[in-house]
């Protein structure tokens, strides 16, 4: 049911379920604009009980690229507010690798973030790990993909016996505004 409805969105957005081909992006730079402006949200949560229905919501995410274009500051607002997340992630000429940080007022707790680029197939995957008030961690793999004026982001939960999905977001960008 998940996959028809991820389906059946991609298409709405007019986003294939190939690859993007191209200018393969190595910049750093690149890589952090590539989120930038302001993106309308169409998200679908799987269900936390087998054979309900997955959820449907819509938000709307601001990006804005800061600190000499090697860090992004992300802003996400969904149903109106009713959930709100704030994140930041860049660069790291160290590691070559991205870190990051997101809050929301769905957890309560901080989730640490560390990204890789696919230049290839213009993909950011995450790992992530979430620790509890209860003191449980909650290991986390996200992927964001690339394509136009669209970028479709899924993420899982780790667990012993494989990733289960947790959500697929949509995004497609606003033309920019006319200055």
């Amino acid at each position: 049911m998940a996959i028809g409805l991820t389906a059946l969105l991609m298409a709405a957005a007019g986003v294939s379920g190939s690859q993007p081909t191209g200018h393969h992006i190595v910049d750093p730079r690149e890589v952090i604009a590539l989120e930038a402006g302001t993106w309308d949200a169409v998200i679908v949560a799987e269900p936390r009980v087998a054979g309900d229905k997955p959820a449907m919501a819509s938000g709307v995410q601001v990006n804005e690229v800061r600190s000499g274009g090697l860090w992004m500051l992300n802003r996400m607002s969904v149903n109106g507010g009713a959930y709100e997340g704030t994140g930041i992630w860049g660069y790291d000429p160290k590691t070559g690798r991205y870190p990051g940080v997101w809050v929301d007022n769905g957890t309560g707790a901080i989730r640490m973030d560390d990204g890789d680029w696919d230049a290839a197939t213009h993909t950011m995957t995450w790992t992530s790990r979430i620790e509890l008030s209860d003191g449980r961690v909650i290991r986390m793999r996200a992927t964001s993909t690339f394509a136009g004026k669209s970028r479709t982001y899924r993420s899982f939960v780790i667990t012993d016996k494989g990733d289960r999905p947790l959500s697929t977001v949509i995004f497609t960008k606003r033309a920019d505004p006319v200055r």
